[in-house]
């Protein structure tokens, strides 16, 4: 035992929320009857404690552009704060209420706002929508925000306390649990379910499988599904090496060895929602960018909705633009997944604009930017205004002046993003 002089401090901060409840009578017509690009909007709503922040909801029922229709588009948008740049971190969540009990997830994001400024889009297939309905056909969102107003004040409290130390390393508790939960796995003890690849078995337990997993969870709580009945799982998708790096995640949290498959780790992770993991295989990934894989990168990581990953490949692809938008790769990206190609030149773009002047080297950057928009799409119109307006104003922050193209609809959801809103 030795005593230890602590100096205790409590810092105190004090957030703010806002919360909407919004239903919507006989939506499934609306899904059905509204045009795409067609939108309802909430009523204002905002907080007592900062009144001059406020917020309304946009709901798409058939999509906000031609690539969303049979989905439900979602926009959070922040209209207050005039007069000042300064953004706003906020959390917030979107969610259909279908009984006190029961809701439906559309999205749960932290993101900056500024004034007039929209953030999404998040989408919600048009079959899971339905589902959310209540019995009236009607439909309930609810919307949360939480967030820190300007000039917001924070308080320190502090004290001085002697303390009696106990010396016994509680990192030895720890190692003792984690070699327990490795010798369950690796010995199979009382295991209740096999996981198959290939020729290979992995003997495992529902118990922990279902508390990493809520893909697993659900799995076995479903007396209907087949691994519920007769405790097989298998995966065909996948090489063994990676199934077995997550069970041993799932059981230890050791990572060892995974940079040598970890896109093959990434997937799995991704399909059974065991994100921990999955973040970790996209920081691995970061470090292997180049300009040969970068392209290939990205359209992985957007098909698996590896934020931090496509993040990133976006960061390079505006630093090596001038070698990697004359590349054969870029090409075939354009060619194959025009959408996804649209949305990285859009965010180079904007992202060049904001210092861009006529004398500045950025000017020769747009132009190249805008002949790559030129060959984007044909059918896009949004692109279209957005390249005329680049070329004929290019000594005016064209970006700010675009006719139809607003900050909202700069940030595109990936088709896999889609998918995890599906699970929950």
């Amino acid at each position: 035992m030795r005593n230890e002089m602590v100096s205790k401090q409590t810092t105190r901060v004090t957030a703010v929320s806002s919360k909407l409840e919004w239903q919507i009578d006989q939506f499934e017509k609306l899904m059905k009857l509204f045009k795409n690009g067609q939108n309802l909007v909430s009523r204002q709503f905002s907080c007592s404690q900062a009144p001059t922040i406020i917020w309304e909801l946009h709901v798409y029922p058939n999509g906000k552009r031609d690539e969303d229709i049979g989905n439900v588009s979602f926009f959070l948008r922040q209209v207050g704060l005039h007069g000042t740049s300064e953004p706003i971190m906020t959390e917030f969540q979107i969610y259909a209420m279908v009984q006190p009990a029961t809701r439906t997830n559309v999205c749960k994001d932290t993101k900056d706002f500024t004034n007039q400024q929209g953030r999404g889009k998040f989408q919600v297939a048009r079959d899971k929508m339905i589902q959310s309905l209540r019995t009236d056909g009607s439909l309930l969102l609810v919307c949360e925000v939480e967030y820190l107003p300007p000039g917001s004040n924070f308080s320190v409290e502090s004290t001085l306390e002697i303390e009696a130390i106990d010396e016994t390393d509680e990192d030895d508790y720890k190692d003792s649990v984690q070699t327990n939960l490795k010798d369950m796995f690796d010995n199979e003890l009382f295991t209740d379910c096999v996981i198959i690849v290939g020729s290979k078995q992995f003997k495992a337990h529902r118990c922990i499988l279902a508390q990493h997993s809520q893909v697993f969870r659900r799995m076995f709580a479903q007396d209907t599904m087949i691994e519920s009945q007769n405790g097989k799982i298998d995966i065909t998708d996948s090489r063994h090496e990676a199934v077995k790096a997550l069970l041993q995640f799932i059981y230890t949290g050791e990572t060892i060895g995974i940079e040598n498959f970890a896109e093959d780790v990434l997937t799995i992770a991704d399909k059974y929602a065991i994100f921990p993991l999955k973040e970790h295989c996209e920081k691995l990934l970061k470090k292997c960018i180049n300009v040969k894989n970068v392209t290939v990168m990205v359209v992985f990581a957007d098909t698996h909705s590896a934020d931090i990953l496509k993040s990133e490949c976006i960061r390079f692809i505006s630093q090596r633009h001038s070698e990697i938008l004359k590349s054969a790769e870029w090409k075939t990206l354009k060619r194959e997944y025009n959408s996804l190609g649209t949305e990285i030149l859009e965010t180079v773009v904007e992202t060049s604009s904001q210092s861009f002047d006529e004398s500045s080297p950025r000017s020769k950057i747009m132009t190249e930017y805008a002949g790559s928009l030129n060959h984007a799409s044909a059918s896009s119109s949004s692109l279209e205004r957005t390249t005329v307006s680049i070329n004929s104003q290019r000594h005016r922050l064209a970006i700010r002046n675009l006719e139809d193209v607003d900050s909202a609809e700069l940030d595109y959801p990936s088709r896999k993003r889609r998918r995890q809103v599906f699970r929950e």
